[in-house]
Order: C-alpha cells, then structure tokens, then sequence
C-alpha cells in the first residue's frame, strides 16, 4: 500500500503507510505557520528486507536563530530552520546509501556525512551575532534505524540533542530508547528546569552522534519525538497517555495522526514532530486492541484529573501527586535508557 499523505493546512502535516505487519505514521505541526525549526519526519521502510529508519529533527532556535540564508521569494531562514532540513536529508541519504552498498551503519559514518552536509551549507556570509552559544545550523538528531526478524526486532538508536526515541509495548507501556544530551537527565526535572544540550549538531562545532542497540520482541511500536512533544507535560507519562487515548479514539492509522496532532497542539508551546512505526501487528484494529489494556492502566493511574483529590495544576497537592506519579511510572520508562556517555580522553 502507497504512502498516504494528508496536509490539512498549513503548519502542520500528517503521513500513515500500512504493509504486511507494518504501520507507520508521522505527524508535524509549526507553532508559527511557515517558520518551523522541526523538519518533517522521516520514516523509511525496504520492504523486501523489512527494514527501516524512523527519524525527528529539531533545529536548535535560540543558537540558531541567526538568518542562514533568504529564500527565492524573499522569506529569511534561521540557521535552525535550515539545519534541521539539511539533517533530515543527510540522514535519509546515509541510510538508502548504507543499504545499497551492503555497509554496515556505523555511528561515525553518519556523523562524518552529517557534519559534511550541514558544513557545505553553512552560510556564505558570517552573522554578526556572536558568542559562546551561537551554533550555526544547530540542530538535534533521532534515529531509529530496525530490522525485523521472525519474531524479534534489531534496532540502533542513533541521536544528538534532546529529541528521544522511545519503545511502546502493550506489556510495558512507553519506555526511553535514548538519554538526552543535556546537563540534567531525569525527565521531570528537565520539565521543571529546561536545561541545556551538552552536545547537538552543528556546521561549525565538533559533535557525536551517541548510540545504542538492542533487540526487541515483538510486536512492538517504536518512535522518535521532538520536545515540543513531550516537553510541555504535567509528568512524563503524559506522553503515554496522549499516545495511547488518541490510539484508542481512531480507527485507522490517518486518525491516528490526526488525533495526535489536535492533542499536542492543545498543550505544546513549541512546535512538535512524531514518527511512528508498529512492527509485527496484522493491522492498525490488532494494534489498537493490543493496547486496550494498557491504556486503560495509564489512564487510571497517571492521567491528570484521574484522581479525586488532584483536579488541576493549580490543587495544592499537584506537586505531590506529580512527584508519586513518577514515582510509579520511572522504573519502567527508564529500564532501557542507556547509561550516561562516557567520554573518553
């Protein structure tokens, strides 16, 4: 089945793909119509390998809010805007040109194209705006790449910055695939704090793309996001929860999108992208009710408003609700978090 392709206006875009034990989506949405810094989602998928790559890219805007280039008609472009677009294209290039050449995807392999293509796109003319934070072309980076086998999936996480790649599974629940590059690593302090990325992609900085791999059972759903996703929660299962109610809501994979796209426009306050993939599902209804149970348990359990004596962000017993909740919910998101990088000197 071909690609659907569904743009309802613009600023925001939503894509489904359905195949043999395959569903894919994607959604993107802009805050400020037509000067997004996130680029369009990437999901690829070699049929006859059943193989693929998922991906999200996040243009850093306040190092990047520099102007990198002006468009034909007229419109400026932030070195942000730019360079998540230039990380989209070098990472789908990389991939199709991994496969064909039958190489192996080494993280340095992809860093070395990466950091070349956003090189050859650095602006022509230097900004006068300076400083130890200006990056140019800055942009984070999150990979899934899978492939798929009997009943066992192998998946390499590949990322740079603060956008994450996550596993879904109806046993247990959304679990990290990736540990942010930023100063402070545990998920609700980040939503308290906003701390800032140790280490992102960019023209004119070194950087590392981190990595790490596993193998899952399945059927699974993996999935890449953008803060914009779940940097404006109340904990961090409230990912979990729009995921799985706008799942449970949709009778197709486009509904699906579409759900989540009204869901994080309700409470994002950046703009936001999401690619999705199910693996080893007979179709999106067994995808949907696989979860059933799941999502019963996430609602009942971590929903905001879920508990009697919690109504709202403004109760005052929300602070300690929000810190049992995590609580409850850490173990098992982070149970498959890489550890903190090592560096080496």
């Amino acid at each position: 089945m071909p690609d659907v392709i569904n743009k309802v206006r613009a600023g925001e875009g939503t894509w489904a793909y359905s195949g043999d034990q395959v569903v894919g989506l994607g959604v993107w949405t802009e805050r400020e119509i037509g000067h997004g810094d996130d680029a369009e989602p990437l999901l690829l998928h070699q049929v006859r390998r059943d193989e693929g790559l998922i991906g999200v890219f996040d243009g850093s805007g306040g190092s990047g809010a520099a102007t990198a280039y002006r468009s034909g008609d007229g419109v400026d472009r932030s070195g942000a805007w730019v360079g998540s677009r230039v990380a989209r294209a070098a990472v789908e290039s990389w991939f199709c040109a991994q496969l064909r050449a039958g190489c192996s995807f080494e993280p340095e392999s992809l860093r070395v194209h990466l950091g070349t293509m956003l090189g050859q796109m650095r602006p022509a003319t230097r900004s006068k705006i300076s400083g130890s934070a200006r990056r140019e072309l800055p942009t984070t980076v999150a990979v899934a790449r899978y492939q798929r086998r009997e009943h066992v999936v192998t998946c390499q996480i590949l990322w740079a910055g603060d956008s994450r790649v996550y596993l879904l599974t109806p046993g247990a629940g959304l679990q990290a695939l990736s540990r942010d590059h930023t100063v402070e690593t545990d998920a609700l302090h980040q939503l308290l704090q906003d701390p800032p990325m140790t280490n992102v992609a960019s023209a004119d900085r070194d950087f590392y793309i981190d990595c790490a791999e596993l193998v899952v059972d399945t059927p699974c759903v993996l999935l890449c996001a953008t803060d914009g996703f779940f940097g404006y929660v109340d904990t961090p299962a409230d990912l979990e929860v729009h995921l799985l109610q706008a799942l449970r809501d949709s009778a197709s994979e486009l509904e699906w999108a579409k759900g989540l796209v009204g869901r994080v426009r309700s409470y994002t306050g950046d703009d936001a992208s999401l690619s999705l993939v199910g693996l080893g599902f007979p179709g999106f209804a067994a995808l949907r009710d696989q979860f059933a149970e799941r999502t019963s348990v996430v609602f009942d359990r971590y929903a905001p408003g879920a508990h009697r004596d919690v109504a709202s962000r403004g109760d005052p017993e929300f602070g300690r609700w929000r810190d049992e909740a995590w609580a409850a919910y850490r173990y098992g998101y982070e149970r498959l978090m890489p550890p903190p990088r090592t560096e080496v000197r």
